[in-house]
């Protein structure tokens, strides 16, 4: 091995074993650095500009239909957070970080891994902190709270050339929006922080262009830092923001020249300061993953891209809408029929930049587009309020109806996936007290559970929310009350052995209950009602669970169609229903 090898070799353990105090590190020099940057001019610009500004804009809100617009959405508020709240417990999916970490009294170790292919170091890790003050559900939820309240402040922050109605009415529309909804509603989805430091990015711009102070620059800095260590794609959020603001700075709105001079103003230098931020991150990622990094978790996901975009046109029709608008004003802005806007167009080619990504990636998940669906809300949003009052009569019906298109379906599969989650959680949290209860009962004698549908994944999970209720099971039992362990079978584990490779839950290949098993279909199984009628039928049955309120017949082909656009299979005819059954 040479010496630069070896060097490399060295860089990359250092790396990969002390991550949070590189990172500290490299971000406190950021931070500096753009203190330096960005200090060195003398431009100045009004200070009381921007306090006429705010004061106009807060005196706008004494308006009457400006308090009932925050009223409202105090109102709103309040409901949503009581929604993440109700029927929650650790019975979700990826809920095993908490159940077998943080509520154990262990950290979470950053997120880097090597043989998925995933680098997201600082995920989870707000929890290391939040373990040492509370063990419960609701307390967990706390700081996703704290962060959804501030996040809607900041949403009325952002756009002063907007009246507060107007502020609020896309504050209500993101947050209905699913990705946003799903991110802020559950503990595991690193899209919340990635939604919550864009938007204290966006405000950290938009404040130092109107005040030109320094702190504001170094706020972003940070921000931008934070938010491209909590999701792989958030880097191309930060590169198409910061490159989108210095193209179009640069810009001569009135001739095909280029004003190279302005790169150098306060506004540049930080634009390029973030733009270091982005390629500072690659170069990290390469660093730690390898320069040709392994891609297991996004290859085992690939669909076709005509599946993926039909996905995301099934569900996400404001990402499309979104790019429309987006094309739409880079002609316009091209033939020089519009003037650009730096932060808003710049911000808007991040959000196709990450879109475009994963769809090249070929992954999809309701929750990965929640930042770009956050621009779209706010870019689309903006222009389509600001719409000149001599646009063509058919250019504000086009807009009209699209609007409305967006938000029916928004709605519609907000609600879809809150009563989903909330059933399968308050279903798997049934189910096993039933397996508690059993397991008392059995004293001296172990309680097998068959699994005859679920993916080992998923008994995984499960089985980590039994531990974390106390009740010992196999390969895990240490971690128990003492009595003999619940022993995990099931149909879908090709040998016996660890359900997961990386969790220590034992499951058994077997491809029949034995007499006395415990028959487990869970919520999210995908089998039809007759494949668990087998199961059911002349069996001992102890609990069976039909989802809260009772779905309409005549919704079954949407729900179905949504399984379909979603890259699943879950027959509706048995949809969201569990059980429990003693085999004879």
């Amino acid at each position: 091995m040479t010496i630069v090898e070896q060097i490399l070799t060295d860089v990359h353990a250092v790396l990969l074993a002390h991550f949070r105090h590189t990172w500290i590190i490299v971000t406190a020099t950021s931070a500096i650095c753009v203190a330096w940057a960005v200090g060195r001019t003398t431009t100045t610009r009004s200070q009381s500009q921007s306090k006429t500004d705010l004061s106009l804009t807060w005196r706008l809100v004494g308006m009457p239909k400006d308090m009932t617009a925050l009223a409202l959405l105090a109102v709103f508020l309040g409901s949503y957070s009581a929604m993440i709240l109700v029927w929650e417990d650790f019975a979700y999916y990826d809920n095993s970080f908490f159940t077998l970490f943080t509520l154990k009294g262990h950290n979470i170790v950053p997120p880097i891994w090597k043989g998925e292919g995933r680098f997201f170091p600082l995920g989870y890790q707000e929890f290391n902190l939040v373990r040492h003050f509370t063990d419960t559900i609701t307390g967990y939820h706390v700081l996703p709270i704290a962060q959804l309240l501030i996040f809607a402040c900041i949403l009325l922050m952002l756009d002063d050339e907007l009246s507060m109605a107007a502020r609020v009415s896309l504050a209500f529309v993101a947050l209905l929006t699913p990705s946003i909804l799903i991110s802020f509603s559950g503990l595991i989805f690193p899209e919340r922080n990635v939604l919550f430091f864009l938007a204290c990015l966006v405000l950290s711009i938009k404040r130092f262009e109107k005040t030109q102070s320094t702190p504001w620059a170094v706020a972003a800095a940070v921000c931008a830092q934070i938010m491209i260590y909590y999701k792989e794609t958030a880097f191309l959020l930060l590169l198409g923001l910061a490159a989108g603001r210095l193209i179009l700075r640069c810009r001569d709105g009135g001739h095909w020249k280029w004003d190279r001079h302005r790169l150098w103003d306060k506004e540049g230098r930080l634009d390029f300061c973030l733009a270091c931020l982005a390629v500072l991150f690659l170069l990290y990622y390469f660093a730690v993953m390898g320069v040709h990094p392994n891609t297991h978790y996004a290859t085992v996901r690939r669909q076709p891209i005509a599946e993926i975009l039909l996905a995301y046109l099934r569900l996400d029709l404001l990402a499309w809408f979104f790019v429309a608008v987006v094309l739409a004003r880079i002609y316009l802005i091209l033939r020089y029929r519009i003037e650009a806007s730096p932060l808003w167009d710049g911000l808007a080619f991040g959000g196709v930049a990450c879109f475009v990504a994963y769809d090249y990636l070929g992954i999809f998940a309701p929750n990965y587009l929640a930042p770009v669906d956050l621009i779209a809300v706010l870019y689309v949003g903006r222009f389509a309020i600001l719409l000149p009052k001599e646009t063509h009569l058919w250019s504000k019906v086009t807009v009209l109806l699209l609007t409305f298109a967006v938000l029916v379906q928004n709605v519609f599969l907000s609600a879809f996936s809150v009563f989903e989650r909330k059933n399968g959680i308050y279903a798997k949290v049934e189910i096993a007290r039933v397996v508690e209860a059993q397991s008392r009962g059995r004293a001296g004698n172990a309680v097998r559970l068959f699994f005859p549908f679920a993916e080992p994944y998923v008994i995984m999970e499960f089985a980590s929310y039994l531990s974390y209720r106390g009740i010992a099971v196999e390969g895990f039992e240490q971690e128990g009350s003492g009595r003999n362990p619940v022993v995990l079978a099931a149909a879908a584990v090709a040998k016996d052995g660890p359900c997961i490779g990386y969790r220590s839950f034992d499951c058994h290949a077997v491809s029949r209950p034995a007499s006395g098993d415990l028959v487990i279909v869970l919520p999210d199984d995908e089998a039809s009602l007759a494949q668990a009628s087998l199961y059911r039928a002349g069996q001992e049955l102890l609990f069976f669970y039909k989802p809260h309120p009772p779905i309409p017949q005549w919704l079954d082909f949407v729900i179905a169609s949504l399984h379909v656009a979603a890259g699943e299979f879950t027959l509706p005819d048995r949809w969201m229903d569990g059980s429990v059954t003693i085999w004879r």
